[in-house]
């Protein structure tokens, strides 16, 4: 079972995420990766051009035109042996619960050669999100992210206040290698604070952020405790004519104890991107996901490890 980090590095962690409220490094704050992301027609972005498994490239929520949730269904395409063909690309609600604004959704696994899926998915007034893995193979194997604007309304804010703060849910569905089975998969969640500079840069404003207050738990939902790391979204830019907001770095950090002189440090534990939008008609929300790949974080057995995550954020202006 996994374990959390100690309190007293949990302590360091907060100040040091916190400390003068910019945990980045000069080489985040100046580095956007070259993007190869897909935008769709339809105000939608998804992850294959962060990480090649991530092959899922529709994610439709059908309510089923009921007002019960329990009746609903999110339909996936592109992922392989997920019994798509059988289901209709639906997956189901799943009984498992994260305390949280997301939903978690389970494919058909009933097939023969067939592998268990898990998705995380949340609904905004005006955007989607969706984040989908299987701990059935013995590498991190195939899933997806995806973020959709409702409504393809995509405002920015009112460039008059510059500066904005939007806060919202995080969650993830995280792969590690060494069990082989379903076990390993695990879900994560977490606050998101994305802050947003409309004037500077000059041609392109800025986006950057974090991830705090991370909990872990197991594929039945059942907390596993407190990842004393954080993610650090790297400085992204906005492209105005559209609402999009450019690839840029991501790291998710932790606070490690010098044995010799008690100083606390920031060791990286996993790395990778994110991306985002603006969604709604004055850039009321961003929504976005991140791809993460490393290790997991020192105070759990030591395994390779991959997070989608997937968030939604609401301007606090």
């Amino acid at each position: 079972m996994k374990v959390a980090l100690t309190s007293m590095l949990g302590s360091i962690l907060l100040l040091s995420a916190c400390g003068d409220g910019n945990p980045f490094t000069d080489a985040e704050l100046e580095t956007n990766i070259p993007t190869e992301e897909t935008v769709a027609g339809d105000g939608t972005i998804f992850a294959t051009g962060l990480n090649g498994d991530l092959t899922g490239d529709s994610f439709v929520y059908d309510d089923q035109g009921t007002p019960s949730t329990a009746d609903d269904i999110l339909r996936v395409n592109n992922i392989p042996f997920d019994n798509s063909d059988i289901s209709d690309g639906g997956y189901t609600l799943s009984s498992t619960t994260i305390p949280n604004a997301f939903d978690l959704y389970e494919s058909d696994a009933s097939g023969s050669s067939s592998r268990q899926y898990y998705a995380i998915f949340q609904r905004s007034e005006f955007s989607e999100v969706a984040a989908i893995a299987t701990g059935d193979y013995i590498q991190f194997g195939f899933g997806g992210a995806a973020a959709q604007r409702l409504g393809n309304s995509n405002g920015i804010p009112d460039e008059r206040a510059s500066f904005y703060t939007f806060t919202g849910d995080y969650a993830a569905v995280r792969v590690t290698t060494n069990q082989g089975g379903s076990d390993d998969l695990e879900y994560i969640t977490g606050d998101a604070v994305l802050t947003v500079d409309i004037l500077d840069f000059d041609e392109a404003g800025a986006v950057e952020g974090t991830i705090t207050n991370r909990e872990l738990f197991d594929v039945n939902g059942v907390s596993l405790g407190s990842l004393n790391d954080f993610i650090s979204l790297a400085t992204a830019d906005i492209d105005f004519a559209t609402g999009d907001i450019g690839s840029s770095i991501a790291s998710s950090n932790e606070g490690v104890i010098d044995p010799v002189t008690g100083a606390p440090t920031l060791n990286e534990v996993t790395s990778g991107d994110w991306q985002g939008f603006f969604a709604g008609p004055d850039g009321e929300e961003i929504a976005g996901f991140v791809v993460l790949e490393g290790q997991t974080t020192a105070a759990e057995a030591e395994d390779d490890a991959r997070e989608t995550g997937v968030f939604i954020v609401t301007n606090t202006e």
